[in-house]
């Protein structure tokens, strides 16, 4: 691996903190972040009553640590996650933060039962401690929260990417505000380089997304399904989250498969559902022949949230429709949406007002696609063509590109 970072020099702690602490009250998994040395840079979140009783133990809490020592070490080693059983007889997990092939720190966590232990062998780190006898200690551990194991792993899962996420969304901001004064010092040189510079920026609206406004969201959304049920939905949302960024962390990424971008915007406009409720319903019906059809990269991110920003209300009800059809040598992908308070003509000045916010337009998207994929390929806006109240966006795609 290479050097090693400080995770200071990636992301704030105070983020790292909120973080961590949203996704302990949102799990129900206690956690703390170490850096490549083993030494904590966060505070304590979700800590058990159980562990926190027993650390009072003399001996106790030297065992917890070389727990937390020998698990954080076989993770940096493998660079996997590593899931085990502490000395408590609780399953614990360290999960190594690798960036760039370099190791930075784990986070480490856990403090949970299984409910089906009885088919797991995970190894014991240390010998079971005597702790049975210490009434209050035992208590404690009985109020200790039960996982599946499959939902322990996915929940680890989806804190390393949220926070490796974050690490890169802060690498790519800094980028390009390193690119942005680079630009600036090439047109005070060359004024030529003007033409270049907007071709790039064009292009990037395609495949280069911020998504900070998708991250915090999410966040949120993770928090409060944990504070209103049960698991299940929360589980559902952050497994479609973890897709999403594993989906978009490629950003030098120009072109996909239809199926990869279908995968990616039904994951979204899942969240999205989750998040309305029952006044947004979606279908995603494009057969499976054309799912292997180039298509530019995150096409779909800025479509879909067009879309959604159309609605005016928080009662209206929303119903989004993706489907294609053949044209000649082209396929036509529809995004259709229902809203009955927008005009086509509405809805591309507030298409283009809403992503001027982010730098880029339908115009210029659509530039774009034709400058990746050719004159063949474009972006229109419209009416539906079944006659009903709304709009629909069409992608135009060739059925063989190249």
């Amino acid at each position: 691996m290479g050097e090693h970072k400080k995770i200071s020099d990636l992301i704030s702690i105070e983020l790292l903190q909120a973080i961590q602490d949203d996704c302990s009250k949102a799990m129900g998994l206690a956690f703390v972040t170490v850096d490549y040395k083993g030494r904590p840079v966060t505070k304590y979140s979700g800590f058990t009553a159980h562990c926190a009783l027993g650390r009072e133990l003399q001996g106790f809490s030297e065992m917890c640590e070389q727990c937390d020592a020998h698990g954080g070490l076989h993770a940096a080693i493998t660079g996997q996650p590593y899931i085990y059983r502490c000395h408590a007889d609780l399953v614990d997990f360290a999960v190594p933060l690798i960036l760039d092939d370099s190791y930075i720190g784990s986070v480490m966590g856990g403090q949970v039962r299984l409910t089906d232990e009885e088919e797991r062998e995970l190894e014991h780190i240390l010998p079971r401690a005597n702790w049975r006898k210490h009434e209050a200690i035992a208590e404690a551990y009985g109020q200790v929260k039960e996982f599946t194991y499959e939902k322990l792993v996915a929940s680890v899962k989806v804190v390393r990417d949220m926070i490796l996420y974050a690490m890169q969304d802060r690498r790519r901001q800094v980028a390009a505000q390193n690119g942005r004064e680079r630009e600036l010092a090439e047109e005070r040189a060359d004024r030529s380089d003007l033409e270049r510079a907007a071709r790039r920026q064009e292009r990037a609206a395609l495949w280069m997304q911020e998504g900070s406004d998708q991250f915090f969201f999410v966040m949120n959304l993770i928090t409060q399904l944990a504070y209103h049920e049960g698991a299940d939905r929360t589980g559902a949302v952050a497994l479609d989250f973890s897709e999403i960024m594993r989906y978009i962390g490629d950003a030098e990424r120009k072109l996909s498969t239809l199926r990869e971008e279908l995968n990616y915007a039904e994951a979204f406009l899942r969240i999205q559902k989750a998040w309305w409720g029952e006044t947004l319903n979606y279908s995603v019906s494009v057969p499976k022949r054309y799912w292997g059809i180039s298509c530019p990269f995150l096409v779909f991110r800025p479509i879909v949230d067009i879309i959604l920003q159309s609605f005016k209300s928080e009662e209206e009800r929303r119903r989004v429709d993706i489907f294609a059809e053949e044209s000649g040598k082209d396929l036509i992908v529809h995004v259709r949406a229902n809203s009955e308070s927008a005009t086509p003509e509405e809805m591309e000045n507030r298409a283009d007002e809403y992503l001027a916010r982010e730098h880029n337009s339908l115009r210029d998207l659509n530039r774009s696609l034709k400058r990746i994929m050719g004159k063949r390929c474009d972006l229109s806006i419209g009416h539906r063509s079944d006659g009903q109240a709304g709009y629909a966006i069409r992608l135009r795609l060739p059925l063989k590109w190249r």
